[in-house]
């Protein structure tokens, strides 16, 4: 599966009493693309995690569980729909 489709690591850190992002959503791709599509990839899936988590955020959800999930949802959203693969999808939402 690694060797077909890659991998995709998603990370961010919030802040529980605030519910703000204080460690901004970073995706970084693994055995995907070279040079700029990796760039377009990126950027996308970065403003749709950072999308998705804000508004988990602004209905009071701070489970970290949760919100690995509602992010590793949204990535392979983008990428099944765009880039029309299903790499792995591993996530690292830390709320503290």
């Amino acid at each position: 599966m690694l060797a077909e489709h890659g991998a995709l690591l998603v990370s961010a850190g919030i802040e529980r009493s605030t519910g703000k992002i204080k460690s901004p959503v970073t995706v970084t791709p693994r055995g995907w693309f070279v040079g700029e599509r990796d760039k377009d990839l990126v950027t996308s899936a970065v403003k749709e995690v950072t999308q998705v988590l804000e508004e988990a955020l602004k209905k009071d959800v701070r489970d970290s569980e949760e919100l690995n999930r509602l992010a590793r949802r949204a990535l392979g959203r983008l990428v099944g729909q765009r880039f029309r693969r299903q790499p792995v999808l591993m996530s690292s939402i830390v709320v503290f």
